[in-house]
């Protein structure tokens, strides 16, 4: 794999260390007797670790315990538990999904049809109702033990009193008959948003299944959801600690919406509540003219920047709407040639602006259209610096992951293969199935892969399942088990959420690795990484999370001689 840039320890910690020499051998944190596991190839393994403020003092062995310690430290005894550097989610809509987090019921967990209506009766009976009940995504019907969807009559069982909405993925969503009512599906006109297509039987009536696309239930999914702000301010907040919980100190959300998704954000942000590190991209909200939209959005805008706890990152991930193949599985996209052009204009002046970018290809189709626009921009402008990234590429091919390494483009990799598999089999046979999406050839060749799981809808937050993933290579169900030369090593998979997420980010020098100087974002974690089942992966929690040298969560049972 393509290393990141070395690291040096921060100028300002040092300017602090020369305005303040006895505060700099000061730590008011050492976390020692523990397995660390750094990232950091000069000192990849250590037992103790110093924070001072919000920088890492010093990583060592359990002396540090006592040459950094004063009468004000906190000590804590690991007793052999393992550090990791914060994880970050480089592909995650946190910033949609987390407002309406709350709201939402969720079936990944779930073996068997009757617990995944249980799950539904429980979340009723906490809900007005008008309110909706809704699983959105992040679900398989071959997951259950039935192998199938629950049916109309099942759903109303489950849910009389509440309108349900039960959403596969993008591919359909369920109703249960107050849903139905609801959105007047047997009326002159339904309660719809364009590109919903209602199924009805033999006589005209709604069977309780919904057809559309990304966009459509987007928005239908939009008007279900309580308006309230201050309500789904509450619920990101919620959300941010779940993603605590699981270690995560940051992510990068690849696309939210309009400029009003972005507002309780930066609310979290400016009234100091904000406890990760949150990345965004802006993607295109004008089809057709995308160049121009850039253009403006762009005019009083740095390429990008970083303000500690919110970073802007460029443009992302549906950058020129008909280039997108939004969830496609198989093979046969094409982009009309105006699109092409589209996205050469938007390209070169990225190109120019050194504009990061990410852009959406599920296909190798929709890779290869993109991969040919950005070969001509880069005769002019090279791209090799510019940290530009492909999302997804489900059933990326060698030949499209030999392109990209020429331009130098990184990839990052999501976990929708791991819900799809069977569609993807379906839809272009075994062999490539079997090396989707493909990690591991982007890998050895040298590519820069970076880790995101594509939550809410059709990921699982929280990255543990994804890493897991990597690690089995089994998807959801066991439809897809690829073969041992396919799987990622634990190490290599936890780069992607560590190291590498970092270099996606910018942040290389500053986080991504355990190292002097560093600032302080690690999890302290309740079962061995690297030797416990891989099955058993995606059960790992964090006991401490430490976000720029502040504990953001913890659940840490100390001894008193621990917790000096």
């Amino acid at each position: 794999m393509r290393s990141v840039l070395k690291t040096t320890p921060l100028i300002f910690a040092g300017l602090a260390a020369l305005m303040n020499p006895a505060a700099a051998n000061d730590a008011n944190l050492i976390l020692y007797n523990g397995n660390i596991i750094t990232m950091n190839e000069n000192q990849p393994a250590a037992t103790a670790l110093a924070i001072s403020g919000n920088h890492i003092l010093a990583v060592g062995d359990d002396t540090l315990a006592e040459k950094f310690s004063t009468d004000k430290t906190r000590r804590i005894d690991l007793q052999g538990k393992t550090v990791i550097p914060g994880l970050v989610d480089t592909h995650i809509h946190a910033i949609r999904g987390g407002q309406t987090y709350t709201s939402e019921t969720y079936w990944y967990n779930e073996t068997k049809l009757s617990d995944a209506l249980k799950t539904l009766q429980e979340a009723a009976a906490g809900k007005q109702p008008d309110q909706w009940v809704a699983v959105v995504g992040s679900w398989l019907p071959e997951q259950f033990e039935e192998n199938r969807a629950p049916t109309v009559a099942e759903r109303s069982k489950a849910v009389p009193d509440h309108p349900v909405y039960v959403q596969y993925l993008y591919d359909y969503a369920l109703l249960n008959e107050k849903g139905i009512e609801t959105l007047k599906l047997n009326e002159a006109e339904p309660v719809l948003p364009q590109g919903i297509q209602v199924e009805r039987d033999a006589n005209g009536k709604a069977t309780g299944k919904l057809l559309g696309h990304i966009g459509s239930y987007n928005a239908l999914f939009a008007k279900m959801m309580p308006a309230d702000s201050q309500q789904q301010l509450q619920s990101m907040q919620e959300f941010f600690s779940a993603l605590n919980s699981a270690g995560m100190t940051g992510f990068i959300d690849p696309s939210a919406g309009p400029s009003s998704a972005y507002e309780n954000l930066f609310a979290l942000q400016m009234d100091g509540k904000l406890t990760l590190r949150a990345g965004y991209r802006i993607p295109a909200m004008q089809s057709g003219t995308e160049a121009e939209w850039f253009k403006n959005l762009m005019a009083f805008r740095q390429p990008y920047y970083d303000t500690g706890m919110v970073s802007f990152l460029g443009i992302g991930e549906s950058i020129v709407a008909a280039m997108n193949d939004g969830v496609q599985m198989g093979p046969g996209f094409t982009s009309p040639q105006a699109a092409k052009d589209e996205l050469r204009k938007v390209a070169q002046f990225a190109a120019q602006r050194r504009i990061p970018l990410e852009i959406h290809a599920y296909t190798d189709d929709a890779a290869s259209d993109i991969l040919t626009v950005f070969e001509d921009v880069n005769r002019a402008y090279p791209l090799q610096d510019l940290r530009w990234s492909l999302a997804h590429l489900n059933t990326g091919s060698e030949a499209t992951l030999e392109r990209m390494k020429k331009l130098g483009l990184s990839y990052t990799v999501q976990m929708g293969p791991y819900f799809e598999g069977p569609a993807i089999l379906k839809a272009n046979g075994e062999d490539i199935a079997a090396k989707s999406p493909p990690t591991r050839a982007a890998i050895d060749k040298n590519i820069l892969v970076a880790g995101g799981t594509d939550s809410t809808r059709i990921g699982i937050y929280g990255i543990w399942q994804a890493i897991e993933y990597h690690v089995t290579g089994r998807s959801l169900g066991g439809v897809i088990q690829k073969a041992e030369d396919q799987l990622l090593s634990r190490e290599e998979a936890l780069a992607l959420y560590t190291k590498n997420a970092a270099w996606i980010g910018f942040a290389e020098q500053n986080r991504g690795t355990l190292e002097t100087g560093k600032q302080a974002d690690l999890a302290v974690l309740d079962q061995p990484y690297l030797t416990v089942p891989a099955e058993e992966i995606d059960k790992i929690r964090s006991v401490l999370t430490i976000v720029d040298g502040k504990i953001v969560h913890e659940n840490l049972t100390e001894t008193p001689a621990a917790a000096q």
